[in-house]
């Protein structure tokens, strides 16, 4: 038997010795703050509006290219000048790779904010999807960007994940909290940098 008040095996509460059991605090991690204007903000909450307004007319069920136009129509109608599907290179060392294969970017503001769209219609945004966003920003130097998947699960509802580049570093950014966490990509961090580590793990 597990005692009702320490948690424990091998009595009950009425017998028990020790003190009440107190369950762990979690301590949520606050996020880095990331205190953007609020003019940013307040376009970046408007951004979310007309992704939200794609989902509630086209609803699931569509492909990702029917969303970006439906977002290009959205866009038009509020005056924000965009373009759709940039193609850019995949560099390594200033040298082409990957063949025949370049990456596309789904929209690009031309104007209102510099902001990159990276759309999706999947049941879930991964780490993979932020990392496709960071490249697009990379290459285009440009510091705002959003994941926005119009989610496919049953239930699932539409996701927007803002990414915010803040002093070196890309972050999630919350935009109620105007906090961020931090996308930690090994690409970022030379491998001289862990060199006594690496000689440590392999003595």
């Amino acid at each position: 038997m597990v005692c009702s008040n320490c948690k424990q095996d091998g009595h009950t509460k009425a017998k028990c010795q020790n003190p009440k059991y107190e369950p762990p605090v979690v301590v949520e991690d606050p996020g880095f703050p990331i205190l953007l204007q609020e003019e940013v903000r307040v376009k970046m909450n408007r951004l979310s509006s007309l992704c939200l307004e794609v989902a509630s007319n086209l609803g699931k069920g569509q492909v990702e290219g029917v969303y970006q136009q439906a977002l290009g129509f959205e866009l038009q109608d509020a005056g924000i000048k965009h373009t759709f599907e940039e193609t850019i290179p995949i560099l390594y060392k200033g040298r082409a790779v990957g063949g025949c294969h370049s990456l596309r970017i789904d929209v690009i503001l031309l104007s209102y904010l510099p902001f990159i769209f990276e759309l999706k219609a999947i049941s879930k945004i991964t780490s993979f999807n932020h990392w496709q966003l960071v490249r697009y920003m990379t290459y285009k130097k440009i510091n705002l960007g959003a994941v926005v998947n119009f989610n496919q699960s049953e239930r699932g509802p539409l996701e927007i994940h803002f990414v915010v580049y803040h002093e070196g570093n890309h972050y999630l950014y919350d935009i109620e909290k105007q906090t961020g966490t931090r996308l930690a990509d090994f690409a970022l961090k030379p491998i001289k940098d862990n060199q006594e580590e690496w000689e440590e793990a392999w003595e």
